[in-house]
């Protein structure tokens, strides 16, 4: 509760910019400042959280759903190379990650893919009779499994969500930004114009006051334009739907990944039990 206090106070002092620098022209300039309305502030505040919300998850979501950096993969592979060169030699080593290398240009790039090309490299290496080379080979069959369950929930992500919330983005919160912007232009006009007319002889009143009249009718029309773009954000329904599909295709993956995990578990334990038995028995 105390987190979600800070965070509604941190929209409230800091997501409204226009009210912010209407608060410092106050304190700084005794000319007169047109005011915004009451619920344009309160709804640009309730946009500006939707709207960094937005750009926050689909940036997260993006390196989410990204394949693993080459510095990963690479790591990763030599750490596996480093096994085996201790198992059959630097040369074989060296050949083995030279096949890595080379399988992976036309294979499915995930950290579980990975995982699964090293296993299997090893296992192969190790021979399929020994114990390590039995269990990483039915690990590495099963991991990459899970890296084919990976990748179908990182294309659902990326379509339900990622470029559905992108195109709201890159459509609507930039129409509701345009507009904001107009509201700002559109006050300092009208200020303008009430600062001419305020000083303006009596031979050109009726003339200042028609230019005021007339930025009025321009702001009213600015603003409520503004407020229906940015209602328009914060009551969509969309995100919620987005938001949705990327559980459900979470919850798919999870849900996938737990049961292979879950048939290979029983099977590796077999096989360590079975080793740990055999190796007390022979170095009693």
């Amino acid at each position: 509760m105390d987190s979600f206090s800070k965070f509604t106070q941190n929209v409230s002092t800091n997501w409204s910019p226009f009210a912010e620098k209407l608060a410092s022209e106050k304190l700084t300039n005794n000319a007169e400042v047109t005011e915004l309305p009451t619920d344009y502030v309160a709804l640009e505040q309730r946009y500006e959280a939707v709207r960094h919300a937005t750009q926050s998850l689909v940036r997260l979501t993006r390196s989410y759903t990204a394949p693993p950096t080459n510095f990963d993969v690479q790591a990763l592979q030599q750490q596996f190379t480093t096994l085996t060169s201790k198992i059959g030699g630097k040369r074989d080593a060296e050949a083995v990650a030279a096949a890595q290398r080379k399988e992976e240009e036309s294979m499915p790039n995930t950290v579980q893919h990975a995982i699964a090309r090293a296993s299997l490299d090893v296992s192969e290496r190790v021979g399929l009779e020994e114990p390590l080379g039995a269990a990483l080979f039915k690990f590495g069959s099963i991991e990459e499994k899970v890296g084919n369950e990976k990748i179908r929930q990182d294309r659902c992500i990326h379509a339900k969500f990622i470029e559905p919330m992108a195109a709201t983005l890159e459509s609507g919160v930039a129409l509701a930004q345009n507009a904001r912007k107009e509201v700002a232009s559109a006050r300092l006009t009208l200020d303008a114009a009430k600062a001419v007319f305020k000083s303006a002889k009596p031979v050109h009143a009726d003339a200042a006051r028609r230019d005021v009249e007339s930025a009025e009718d321009h702001f009213v029309t600015v603003v409520e334009e503004a407020m229906r773009l940015m209602r328009a954000i914060v009551e969509s329904p969309a995100p919620l739907r987005h938001l949705s599909d990327f559980v459900a295709a979470q919850l798919a993956f999870h849900k996938e990944a737990a049961a292979l995990l879950e048939d290979l578990a029983p099977e590796i334990e077999e096989i360590q039990v079975t080793q740990e038995a055999l190796y007390r028995h022979e170095n009693k």
